[in-house]
């Protein structure tokens, strides 16, 4: 008998584990959850507005928007908006509102403008032939939105359901055939930062938050990374398919938000920041955007939102809703209301699902979710650039 054969086989039983015990511990450090998260919302909701302050001591970077772009931003966040301007003055701001505020007919002089998301208004106030060719323009169907008798038009569809917002500012002079007065009255200009430099802000902000976060989250990124590693073969399939559960999201997302919408008489259009990301693509601070959105921003959300909620919340499933819910919330935050928010936001929180499922799936490995959210962002990005 060959003992030494013998003994060989018999270790060779325990190769297994013995590349176990030589593995490191998997890193479950609670407290460095905790401190990853604090030094999220400390920098989110406090530095921010320090570094908002230094960045404004920089010349040029305030764009005072006054009271005619005033009109032009509340129609671009009011699907349902509509607002009379000279041409002349709607010609200046034309090419900045592009996708979001058009001009759907001239009329003595004045553009009509309004928000491209509503689905009712040129069904209602243009005439088209039966190719859907526009022919003509509903002068007298226009001139009851403006109307004080009982035939006025109060809302944008027949069922009543989406009420018309009529806005003008108080130094504004329109024509006489404006009766109502049920407007709202802008009284006032305000500032912001330019969109170069709130590209800046972001990437700036971003960086910090990446220092923070990876400085108490090194140990996890490393041996997720290391792990990640062992199956190479497999990364193109894990990126795909999650790419392929985000299509699907998108979809499902859009299907309950037009509910909502519905259900809550509320239209569905563009998230603010959305359209405030799609400004700072389409602006000369590109490439910060495209560094903190593609790159910087995908790697912090993923590190909070899934690897320190899921690590301080041992339960899948609770974790799953708490991350998805928490991470659709911060991307709502300038949005005019909740019911707002809640039809425009499905999709985010339907993205935090998804990013916490393919976290999930797998064995809670950082750097899959992480390359789907890259992935999902840089296809949005070139989109939005060349849409746009």
């Amino acid at each position: 008998m060959d003992n030494h054969k013998e003994i060989i086989e018999f270790e060779d039983l325990f190769k297994e584990e013995i590349k176990k015990r030589q593995e490191p511990p998997k890193p479950e450090d609670t407290k460095n959850y905790i401190r990853a998260i604090l030094s999220y919302v400390l920098i989110m909701f406090f530095l921010n507005a320090v570094l908002i302050s230094f960045i404004q001591l920089i010349p040029g970077s305030i764009k005072v928007y006054e009271k005619d772009e005033v009109i032009l931003e509340e129609i671009a966040s009011d699907p349902s908006g509509i607002a009379l301007m000279d041409e002349f003055t709607f010609d200046q701001y034309e090419e900045a509102y592009k996708g979001y505020v058009e001009s759907l007919w001239t009329y003595n002089n004045y553009s009509i403008i309004y928000n491209t998301a509503n689905p009712y208004i040129e069904s209602l106030l243009l005439v088209k032939d039966d190719d859907g060719t526009i022919t003509g323009f509903d002068e007298q169907t226009f001139l009851l939105i403006y109307d004080i008798s009982e035939l006025k038009i109060d809302y944008w569809d027949q069922n009543q359901v989406y009420e018309i917002t009529r806005y003008q500012h108080d130094e504004q002079v329109l024509p006489n055939y404006i009766l109502t007065n049920d407007i709202d009255i802008i009284d006032y200009q305000y500032q912001n930062l330019t969109t170069f430099y709130l590209a800046f802000y972001q990437f700036v902000l971003y960086l910090i938050l990446f220092g923070f976060v990876f400085k108490f989250l090194k140990n996890d990124v490393v041996y997720d990374f290391n792990k990640f590693k062992l199956i190479k073969n497999q990364w193109f399939a894990i990126i795909i398919i999650g790419y392929l559960y985000v299509l699907l999201g998108n979809y499902l997302s859009n299907f309950i938000s037009n509910l909502l919408s519905n259900a809550m008489n509320i239209p569905v259009s563009e998230s603010v920041n959305q359209m405030t990301i799609v400004r700072m693509l389409n602006s000369n601070g590109v490439v910060f955007m495209v560094l903190s959105a593609v790159i910087i921003g995908p790697i912090v959300e993923e590190l909070i939102f899934r690897k320190s909620i899921f690590g301080l919340i041992r339960n899948h499933n609770i974790a799953l809703v708490v991350s998805s819910l928490i991470f659709g919330a911060i991307h709502l935050t300038g949005e005019a209301s909740f019911a707002t928010a809640l039809v425009n936001g499905i999709s985010y929180f339907t993205m935090g699902i998804i990013f916490g499922y393919i976290y999930i799936k797998n064995n809670k490995n950082i750097i899959a979710p992480i390359a789907v959210h890259i992935l999902v962002n840089l296809v949005s990005v070139i989109g939005s650039i060349l849409i746009f």
